[in-house]
C-alpha cells in the first residue's frame, strides 16, 4: 500500500506514456509534411492585364511568304535588317557585300509600327521572291529601346542555302505582316552584292 503513486496508473488501468503519443504525434506530423512534397498540379488562371504571346515562330519554303495575297500598307514598317550574309548593317552601309558560296543569313527585328506589336510575321522579299523567315526570336534590346515590353520577341531570321542567289547585284525588302495579319507594311528597297 505504501509507495508514491504511479502517475500512470489510474483506477487500474495503465495510461498511454507520454513519450508514446510524442512520438506518435512526430511521425503523423512528419507523415503530412512528406505528402507535401508532391503538391497536387493546379492550372494558373491567365492574368487578365498580360499581353497575348507573340505568334510562334514561322517559316516558309521560299516563293511562299505569309505576305502574299495581302494588301500593302501605306506606313513604314518597324524593322532593322542586322546583317545580309557577312555584310552587317546593309541599311547604314549600302551596297552590301557579301559572298554567294557560302549560306546566307539576314536577321533583324521587325513589329507592327501602328499598334507597336508583335508582326504576325515577317518576309524577306528578293529580287521580287519571298522568304518566309522564322519569326519571334528574343530581342530584348528592341523592348528596352522602344519602352515597350511586348516587342521583347520580335526577331526574325531566315537562311538562304549557298548559291541560291547569282553573282551580282540584288534588292531586298522587308515586308511586316501587320498583327492582324490583314496586311504588311513595306520597307524601302535594300540593295547587295553577292560576290
Amino acid at each position: 500500500m505504501g509507495g508514491p503513486r504511479s502517475p500512470f496508473k489510474r483506477s487500474g488501468r495503465r495510461l498511454v506514456k507520454p513519450l508514446a503519443i510524442a512520438a506518435f504525434a512526430f511521425a503523423f506530423c512528419a507523415f503530412a509534411l512528406g505528402a507535401c512534397d508532391n503538391p497536387k498540379p493546379r492550372p494558373v488562371p491567365a492574368d487578365p492585364m498580360a499581353l497575348p504571346p507573340p505568334p510562334a515562330a514561322t517559316a516558309a519554303p521560299p516563293g511562299a511568304g505569309m505576305s502574299a495575297g495581302l494588301a500593302k500598307r501605306a506606313e513604314p514598317p518597324g524593322f532593322y535588317l542586322d546583317r545580309v550574309g557577312q555584310a552587317p548593317d546593309p541599311v547604314n552601309r549600302p551596297p552590301a557585300v557579301t559572298p554567294g558560296d557560302v549560306a546566307m543569313v539576314l536577321d533583324g527585328f521587325a513589329f507592327d509600327p501602328v499598334l507597336k506589336a508583335p508582326a504576325r510575321g515577317v518576309d524577306v522579299v528578293i529580287d521580287g521572291k519571298a522568304y518566309g523567315t522564322a519569326y519571334g526570336h528574343a530581342r530584348p534590346d528592341v523592348a528596352n529601346y522602344f519602352k515597350v515590353p511586348a516587342l521583347a520577341a520580335t526577331g526574325y531570321r531566315v537562311t538562304l542555302p549557298a548559291g541560291s542567289l547569282g553573282k551580282g547585284a540584288h534588292s531586298l525588302v522587308i515586308r511586316v505582316i501587320a498583327a492582324d495579319g490583314a496586311s504588311y507594311f513595306e520597307s524601302p528597297p535594300v540593295p547587295f552584292t553577292v560576290n
